[in-house]
């Protein structure tokens, strides 16, 4: 079977690249919000939907719409992009949304959409942090904008957090996270705040709480959170039993999906492409017709350190059964000796069925998994 056929459901990401304004602690592409320029990107990204008429003739499981900020988006153009799609009748479609456009005319308009489940980036719900974030929300604002959500049907909604900012405590998260379990949301993403060196608040770095105290305050959210009933399925997600997000689910069981927008990547076995985060570069490939941009085929060795660095990132870890029909070799066989190094240290359980992190090599999961594939 050629590579650009999938056997089985697809994912479909599309990436929005308009903001606002931009947040001083983001590193990922964006550009500054014009009607007519994002009207003109989704001429764009409905041409570069149409180059991939083929591969999308297969069942569509799950769409995301991320940015950037997707609910700039009308319900029209959301209901553009997702005509012709062969989506699966229980297919989860998720759109994130900033706070303050959550309102009654556009969740109205919304409704009109197949859209499922929203993704709200509330971030944290201290005044001062999110000043700080530059988000332009309140944090009393958010119960009504969560009732709002539930009065139009949605039943699907997930909150981010961020901790580990700058000046913060386990005290001052405990606020925050208390505030967040009144909305009762199915799922909460959490995410510990990174400067990147080319982010406009990169200059905060002196201010973050140090390494233990970061860990301190994750084990808060791990513990707390599952006190309240939500499963801890993935490193920095945790979802009420069947709410787990069905699309980033996909990335981290490397299954095929297809991404769509500047700067977006995707994943078609065995080979990775991704677009340019560039406008004009994104436009000019479109034009050219250039699908699978930038493609590159893997190695096998490179396909299964990926699928290893993915799916460690699962609570379940990686199913033995599962890796030994997509591979040649048993697990054991080729890193058998560094799973037993960092067994022996209490960061790794392999037992008959699966291969995991354990609890604590979960705060240092990059380092861990990186001894191990590398």
């Amino acid at each position: 079977m050629e590579q650009d056929f999938p056997s089985s459901a697809l994912g479909l990401y599309l990436h929005l690249p308009f903001c606002l304004s931009r947040c001083g602690y983001c590193s990922f592409f964006s550009v500054p919000y014009r009607k007519s320029a994002l009207d003109e990107y989704v001429v764009y990204l409905n041409k570069e939907k149409a180059l991939y008429q083929r591969q999308l003739e297969c069942p569509v499981a799950t769409v995301y719409f991320g940015g950037g900020t997707p609910s700039l988006l009308i319900a029209e153009q959301i209901r553009q992009l997702l005509s012709g799609l062969n989506l699966l009748p229980e297919a989860e479609i998720t759109l994130e949304i900033n706070p303050l456009q959550i309102t009654e005319p556009y969740l109205q308009a919304l409704n009109t959409t197949p859209v499922n489940r929203l993704s709200i980036g509330v971030q944290s719900m201290n005044p001062e942090e999110l000043h700080w974030l530059d988000r332009h929300h309140k944090p009393e604002q958010i119960k009504e904008k969560i009732a709002l959500c539930r009065q139009f049907g949605y039943r699907n909604i997930s909150l981010d957090l961020i901790y580990g900012l700058p000046d913060s405590s386990v005290p001052s998260l405990q606020r925050t996270v208390e505030k967040y379990l009144t909305l009762k949301p199915e799922h909460i993403s959490c995410y510990l705040l990174t400067l990147d060196n080319d982010c406009l608040k990169a200059k905060d770095k002196a201010f973050l709480p140090d390494d233990e105290k970061q860990a301190e305050q994750y084990e808060y959210i791990c513990s707390r959170l599952k006190q309240e009933g939500y499963e801890h399925y993935e490193i920095s997600n945790f979802a009420l039993s069947g709410y787990a997000s069905q699309h980033n689910l996909r990335y981290w069981h490397s299954d095929d999906y297809l991404a769509l927008g500047a700067s977006a990547a995707g994943w078609i076995s065995p080979c990775r492409y991704q677009n340019p985060a560039d406008l004009n570069l994104y436009y000019q490939g479109v034009d050219k017709g250039a699908a699978f941009p930038q493609k590159e085929e893997l190695s096998e060795q490179r396909i299964v350190q990926d699928y290893l660095m993915m799916g460690l990132r699962l609570k379940e870890g990686i199913a033995l059964d599962e890796f030994n029909n997509r591979f040649r070799f048993k697990l054991p066989e080729l890193y058998g000796e560094k799973i037993a190094k960092l067994q022996k240290i209490g960061m790794l359980n392999l037992t008959e069925h699966n291969l995991a992190l354990t609890e604590k090599a979960l705060f240092v999961s990059n380092s861990v998994i990186g001894d191990l594939i590398l």
